[in-house]
């Protein structure tokens, strides 16, 4: 189906509730001329954070350019100004959730989450209440528990399941919902100090998602009414079901698509986020609240702007009497509540139904979409999380969120489907969004497996995608107001183009062998050299040798050097760390590529140099004169003990990257590494060598004439008008310790290998990330997408981009000589061995 055909056949099913055709502007024009930046782009984490139009920022920028807002506690004309718009905008809030400001009160904070933190805070708990939560919260609901189970509260989630009657069998021509309510265990603490005496009035705090971030479910705020009217009634036979029940709704999400309308749905506490609404001001929310649940909570903490009067050095303090300047700490932030009210005016004015419908088009498209593709084998390429369109009467909310599996039914990991996304200009979010029960549920993950996998090592955001055989997250795309049909369609194709197997595409789900990426034809780019004097070109010959001494920045060549137990001598011997004791590399700070290191062997000096700083950097590599001490560093789970450098050298450093770093040296280079059991599917670092601060092995061995096949498939795609003209790759792009002349990836196929008289074992392939994309010119940090996306396209295996491979040295070949006496030299030969 065509690009215009397949747009056709969408708007055919779609139309009437895609791209605003009742508003003043459609969705093409919307894009064209407020979202420009978006241009080539595909931005799909809305549900993370949605975008603010260019309209929008031409407003708030003309608005806090041409009036004067000062503090607003105070009495001058400019504090009057901001306490005139703080007011106008609680309004807006309250308007956009039918709140009647006679029922209602709208506390400003400094995000959903701390709105969520200050209820916990002031909430009157007791040891007769009790916090109960669906599963399907996010951590800053669950972040309450914490409240609750310190004052001697009971904490307990829930599973409701809704099911609807057919109108027949509701007598009334109406669709009529029930619950099923599934209780998990009771959580309590010993009580801790508490001491307010029982008085069998306590208070119980009841919370719920109006839509799951995890799987774009929507609960039916129905449910509010019910429980206020009647909490017995649907928990029935609950030990909780005494005592006066407050209800909170997380609305961070699903006021996006569907504002609770708080006439009907009188919730306690509603909290809502403005960056997910249309992008700016982050870090601002806002509190709802019931003037009935205002009375019973109670603020310990006070500050200026949120008292009346207070005396210094007696305990006495009057508070504010109304209620949101009691409990808006300090200064609110009137500049950002300033801007609200033009991103409520681009809201107002498509409609939030409108809104709603042209989301729910797109997402629906893209769920059944994604629910045809089969593999070549017909085996289901998707597994998608959440209700079908056809469970409930509700539309979908802006979510779609999944997993893939490779024709033999094994899982695709989340960061490689993410990794290839970026390479195709599509932001995507992966992981468990935060929802730790959402994903436990979905991903069928119980107790033992979610605990098995953070004694293995994992934890939010890291890479672990895929821990014993299950999936540890998913993949989510979401959209927004101004999402369109095409960025939909962008991201079904690449979905189709990179993980669908077929005869004519390889999905990278086999192993690597020379007949699945043979050369183009000759014709293109290649590097051209001559040999070496004195050596055929037809054998395998060591062309470059480079030492990288401090960790990711540029390295040296040298013509031989000596070997040690831990590689090449002295190599990645240093590490830069930051401020927060991460240690940093291109990944976090491009600009360390443009540090450049050399060694002088005879000297015994490290010299640095960067175009950022004026003077060399000369350090003694074997005197101690610029250390101020040692400490010991965790690092791979060992704890190593280091030099760390004074402060004029870490000036140099700090001046080099443009942050603030330290300088480490290993104190005793080649340290043997020791892993649990768990290593995850992206790292295959070498657990029997002695390592310095290398990510993997002690060596990375590059092929020239892979360099070359690999720019012929760039060169390729630029003649296909795929990319722009000039892209070209040498093998320092992917730093190297050892450059080679062989057959193309004939490497890949080595199981050792001796240059001179060293041998080294072949561990496999490198698995490529980002940081190749980086070049510099001119002393300048580009961030390109090439070579990782053409290596993708061929060079894909199990979620892993394969390039060059990693090598671990095991002394000489001539017995009795010690390996630390050993040189590599330019010009050696290699011996390779296959089995």
């Amino acid at each position: 189906m065509t690009g215009d055909s397949s747009k056709e056949h969408f708007l055919k099913e779609f139309g009437d509730d895609y791209g605003y055709p009742d508003a003043p502007n459609n969705i093409d024009h919307i894009r064209a001329t407020e979202f420009k930046r978006l241009d080539g782009r595909v931005y799909l984490d809305h549900a993370g954070a949605t975008l603010y139009s260019e309209l929008q920022m031409d407003q708030v920028f003309k608005d806090l350019t041409s009036n004067l807002y000062g503090n607003p506690h105070s009495q001058s004309d400019s504090s009057m100004s901001s306490s005139e718009i703080v007011r106008e905008a609680r309004q807006l809030v309250l308007d956009y959730c039918n709140a009647s400001p006679k029922d209602y009160k709208c506390i400003f904070t400094s995000g959903a989450t701390a709105a969520l933190k200050l209820i916990g805070e002031a909430f009157p708990w007791s040891s007769q209440g009790c916090f109960m939560y669906t599963t399907e919260n996010h951590n800053s609901v669950l972040g309450i528990r914490e409240y609750a189970l310190s004052q001697g509260s009971a904490a307990c989630a829930i599973d409701i399941e809704e099911s609807w009657n057919n109108a027949e069998a509701s007598g009334n021509g109406a669709s009529v919902s029930s619950y099923k309510v599934m209780q998990r265990p009771v959580q309590r603490r010993e009580r801790s100090t508490c001491c307010e005496k029982e008085n069998g009035n306590s208070f119980n705090l009841f919370a719920l998602p109006s839509e799951c971030n995890f799987s774009g479910v929507r609960f039916n705020l129905d449910l509010v009414k019910q429980l206020k009217g009647d909490f017995g009634s649907i928990f029935e036979g609950s030990t909780f079901s005494r005592g006066h029940w407050m209800l909170l709704v997380d609305a961070a999400k699903g006021c996006v698509t569907e504002p609770p309308d708080l006439s009907r749905h009188p919730a306690d506490f509603t909290v809502i986020s403005f960056y997910k609404l249309f992008g700016y001001p982050t870090g601002l929310g806002a509190l709802i609240v019931r003037n009935e649940a205002a009375k019973i909570l109670k603020k310990t903490y006070f500050s200026g702007g949120t008292v009346a009067a207070s005396i210094a050095d007696i305990d006495f303090v009057k508070r504010r009497e109304a209620f949101e300047e009691s409990f808006e700490d300090g200064t609110v932030s009137f500049l950002s509540i300033a801007s609200i009210k033009h991103g409520f005016k681009i809201l107002n004015t498509l409609t939030s139904r409108a809104i709603s419908r042209h989301i729910a088009s797109l997402s629906a498209y893209t769920r059944n979409t994604l629910r045809t593709l089969r593999h070549e084998n017909g085996a289901v390429v998707c597994t998608l999380y959440g209700i079908r369109i056809s469970e409930v009467p509700r539309q979908l909310g802006s979510v779609v969120t999944f997993n893939l599996t490779r024709s033999d039914g094994s899982w695709v990991g989340y960061r490689e489907v993410e990794k290839l996304a970026s390479l195709s200009g599509i932001q995507l979010r992966t992981g468990c969004f935060c929802n730790p029960g959402a994903c436990a549920k979905y991903l069928g993950l119980s107790h033992l497996d979610l605990l098995s996998n953070v004694e293995a090592g994992h934890v939010c955001w890291d890479d672990n995608d895929i821990v014993n055989g299950k999936p540890t997250g998913a993949i989510r795309v979401s959209f927004g107001y101004m999402s369109t049909y095409e960025d939909a369609k962008e991201f079904i194709d690449f979905i189709v183009k990179s993980f669908l197997s077929s005869s004519s595409y390889n999905s990278g789900n086999g192993s690597l062998s020379r007949k699945n990426y043979a050369s183009s034809p000759s014709d293109g780019y290649c590097f051209s050299y001559s040999g070496i004097e004195g050596h055929p070109t037809s054998g395998p010959l060591l062309k470059s040798i480079y030492v990288y001494p401090i960790k990711s920045c540029a390295g040296f060549n040298v013509e031989k050097w000596p070997l040690c137990d831990s590689g090449l001598l002295y190599d990645r011997e240093w590490i830069l760390r930051g401020v927060s004791g991460d240690i940093l590399t291109q990944k976090k700070v491009p600009e360390m590529r443009l540090i450049r290191n050399t060694i002088d062997l005879i000297m015994k000096i490290l010299v640095a140099e960067s175009p950022r700083c004026k003077v060399k950097l000369w350090l003694d590599l074997e005197s101690d004169t610029n250390y101020c001490g040692k400490e010991y560093l965790s690092l791979n789970n060992q704890r190593l003990e280091v030099h760390v450098y004074d402060d004029e050298v870490n000036q140099w450093f700090s001046c080099a990257i443009g942050r603030p770093c330290t300088l480490l040296r290993l104190a005793s280079p080649g340290y043997k590494s020791c892993l649990s059991n768990f290593t995850s599917q992206h790292m295959c670092r070498d657990v029997g060598a002695k390592l310095n601060f290398v990510n993997e092995a002690q060596f990375l061995l590059i092929n020239e004439e892979s360099v070359c096949d690999l720019n012929r498939r760039i060169k390729a795609n630029e003649q296909k008008g795929l990319l722009r003209a000039d892209i070209q790759v040498n093998p320092m792009r992917f730093r190297p310790n050892l450059v080679i002349s062989a057959g193309e990836y004939t490497e890949d196929e080595w199981r050792s290998l001796t240059i001179g008289n060293s041998k080294f074992t072949s561990l496999g392939g490198c698995n490529r990330c980002q940081m190749i994309n980086l070049d510099d010119e001119r002393d300048q940090i580009l961030k390109l997408k090439e070579p990782l996306s053409t290596l993708a396209t061929y060079r894909r295996i199990k979620g892993k981009i394969l390039f060059g491979i990693l090598l671990r040295y095991e002394g000489c070949v001539k017995e009795g000589q010690d390996g630390t006496h050993a040189w590599l030299q330019v010009g050696q030969e290699i011996n390779p061995r296959c089995e």
